[in-house]
């Protein structure tokens, strides 16, 4: 959704729709609240990239009360459209002056509620920063971000069951990731690849054990060598292996990003 072209858009009303006392109100009120307001620090973790952000909470219990103290309220409403969703942040003075400004982003076609909601929940943080006019603690907020429902690479846990015919692998989409790395292509031409960036199914007949569908239908794992078990790495690949041939099927939804877990 966003790109090195993206931006964001602000469209602000005419301050000079409040009376000259009401503008002289607002104006002292936020000149007041504005170097009263501090720094926002990080106090959530960022999944995606592994990095510390401040959340919309933290936000609000650092700037609600300041802005009660200079009698300012700040609403933030959800709009949008099909081409952009955002907040419409109105400022509002107890003597009864007000400022509005709307801060949109473009908007993927076909957008779940959810990621809205993210969305959401991210413009509604930076436009409560750039109202204060502080800086908020955020490791990666200057890198553009594509923001989108992708499934966490996480593995499934392997559940067991003998059968007739030996040992059928059920995955689990319910548990928890495990931990480590990116789980790989264990042996063949293709060793060392990512599961996820192998083809489902390889015409190429040349290149052995080069495709999604032998690690997930095809491939059984066993103990090797000395050892009475199966080793947890071979585990972990299955399951993997098993979890995006599902996705890819259609058998099982990857997860959604739902409010502050947005990366950014």
């Amino acid at each position: 959704m966003f790109t090195e072209s993206s931006f964001y858009s602000y469209t602000p009303t005419k301050m000079h729709d409040n009376t000259p006392e009401q503008q002289v109100s607002l104006v002292k009120a936020l000149v007041a609240f504005v170097s009263e307001a501090q720094a926002v620090h990080a106090d959530s973790d960022n999944p995606f990239h592994k990095s510390r952000y401040a959340s919309l909470q933290a936000h609000l219990l650092a700037l609600k009360p300041l802005a009660k103290k200079h009698g300012l309220a700040i609403i933030q409403m959800p709009i949008g459209d099909i081409d952009a969703v955002g907040i419409r942040n109105i400022v509002i003075h107890q003597d009864g002056g007000m400022l509005s400004c709307n801060a949109l982003v473009p908007a993927e076609k076909g957008m779940s509620g959810q990621q809205a909601g993210s969305l959401y929940s991210y413009v509604r943080r930076y436009s409560l920063a750039s109202i204060a006019g502080i800086a908020t603690e955020d490791d990666d907020a200057e890198s553009d971000r594509v923001v989108k429902s992708a499934p966490k690479k996480e593995y499934i846990k392997l559940e067991t069951k003998p059968t007739a015919s030996g040992t059928k692998f059920i995955p689990n989409p319910t548990a928890k990731p495990s931990a480590g790395g990116e789980a790989v292509a264990p042996f063949g031409d293709l060793k060392g690849t990512p599961l996820s960036q192998l083809p489902l199914k390889s015409a190429d007949r040349s290149v052995k054990f080069g495709d999604l569908n032998y690690f997930a239908n095809v491939w059984k794992p066993k103990p090797f060598g000395d050892n009475t078990e199966i080793s947890p790495r071979d585990l972990r690949v299955k399951a993997e292996a098993e979890r995006l041939w599902a996705i890819a099927n259609g058998d099982i939804e990857p997860p959604t990003v739902t409010q502050d877990e947005v990366p950014f």
